[in-house]
């Protein structure tokens, strides 16, 4: 209702973000106006812009930061679909080059196909990778209280 001037400074808050703009909250006076602004890119950003979505977002993983700060920290114990995965993945790799997905999923159906015998052999490796980590850790840590001791 009431008439905003050219040039008067309004406030707001950007509730979210799309492709090509925001969802919004704008104090106008006493009145609160929710909305949305559109963001209509230049036509040089537009074809870029059709050429990225063609291609996945991939996330960046954050590393762990026990790996890295000690470098002779042991490797975590791997499970048994762990080992199937890689003996899997390295046959598949070479049919399905640049697939990564399709080779995961088709080794997920695999893996659910198995017998409680066949996935057995599997998760004895798991185990005996447990036990290993389990005692490279107990060698570890007593050698670093040893140090930290010193």
């Amino acid at each position: 209702s009431s008439k905003l001037q050219i040039g008067c400074s309004v406030s707001g808050v950007i509730d979210g973000k799309f492709d090509n703009g925001y969802l919004v909250t704008v104090n106008l006076g006493s009145e609160q106006l929710k909305g949305v602004l559109y963001h209509i890119p230049h036509a040089h950003n537009v074809s870029q812009s059709s050429n990225n979505s063609a291609a996945p977002t991939h996330r960046r993983r954050k590393r762990s930061r026990l790996a890295l700060r000690d470098p002779s920290r042991p490797k975590s114990n791997r499970s048994g679909y762990n080992f199937f995965f890689a003996e899997h993945y390295a046959r598949l790799k070479p049919h399905y080059y640049g697939q990564e997905k399709a080779i995961s999923k088709k080794i997920g159906v695999l893996w659910s196909n198995l017998t409680e015998a066949e996935k057995q052999v599997y998760q004895e490796k798991g185990l005996k990778d447990k036990e290993r980590y389990k005692s490279e850790m107990l060698e570890y840590r007593s050698s670093y209280d040893s140090t930290v001791q010193q």
